[in-house]
């Protein structure tokens, strides 16, 4: 899908800085952000570090993708094609998932380019959605041969409802940002170059907030969530290991890396 680094290496992947009671999380690794468990370890670490320091936080990223999903072409990341050590690899990148999804502080995501597969998953996982014109999100696993994963079988029917969770789901088709704020994805459609401005905006009016009351508020917002996302996890990790080396996974993840469409025959 790209050239960039399939792993951490030793140059930090993300960046932490401090605007005020907000800290600003900073994904490096353009132009997509493809995820490893490595990437994905080092940015829970980072949130976590910005809840001990802020009382709100920006999720962003470099390059022309806000996240396009897992990085296929390391060893570190959960392979659909690969069947032997896939359960294995996803538990891993999983566990790190459950951790973002844990992070006590409000979360604002500042997404300026595609956000797909387990991109659109992290997204999901914060409170607010603040969305470039150019950007769009994909939950575009039945076109890779998988079942969802990263907890969207849950997380995207909770925010949408299950008929318009059924239809991005099944169909896996791209969604705009004149779409995703129609369908309450998105919290604002901002012009090109300006989301992250406007995410730290949002997240300095909730860090101005009494924060008590505010933690005490996103509680209840939240309440059964992280329950809820760590068995919605246990059971996408099962189908997924089950559809994991089919045919139709090796297609789809084949028909991705060589940017073609793929042609699934349902083995």
């Amino acid at each position: 899908m790209s050239n960039e680094s399939s792993e951490v290496g030793d140059e930090r992947a993300v960046e932490l800085r401090r605007d005020g009671d907000v800290m600003v999380v900073t994904m490096k690794r353009p132009p997509h952000n493809l995820l490893t468990e490595p990437f994905l370890r080092e940015l829970a670490d980072s949130l976590d570090e910005a809840a001990r320091q802020g009382r709100a936080a920006v999720i962003a990223s470099e390059g022309r993708s806000f996240c396009a999903g897992a990085n296929f072409r390391s060893q570190s990341a959960p392979d659909p094609a690969a069947s032997s050590s896939f359960a294995e690899s996803a538990m891993a990148f999983y566990e790190q998932a459950i951790r973002v999804f844990s992070v006590p502080v409000p979360l604002v995501a500042a997404i300026q380019g595609p956000a797909i597969g387990a991109g659109l998953g992290l997204a999901l996982a914060c409170d607010l959605r603040v969305l470039s014109e150019d950007a769009w999100l994909q939950a575009n696993f039945v076109r890779l041969g998988i079942h969802p994963g990263f907890a969207i079988s849950h997380t995207l029917p909770r925010l949408v409802g299950p008929g318009r969770a059924a239809d991005l789901l099944l169909t896996g088709r791209r969604i705009s940002p004149a779409e995703a704020d129609h369908m309450g994805l998105a919290e604002r459609v901002v012009p090109p170059g300006t989301e992250l401005e406007q995410a730290i905006s949002i997240a300095r009016e909730i860090a101005s907030a009494a924060p008590l009351a505010v933690i005490s508020t996103r509680t209840t917002l939240r309440q059964g969530l992280l329950d809820e996302v760590r068995a919605t996890l246990s059971h996408e990790l099962d189908e997924q290991a089950r559809l994991a080396g089919s045919a139709d996974a090796v297609e789809g993840v084949t028909a991705m890396l060589e940017r073609r469409e793929p042609n699934f025959r349902g083995a």
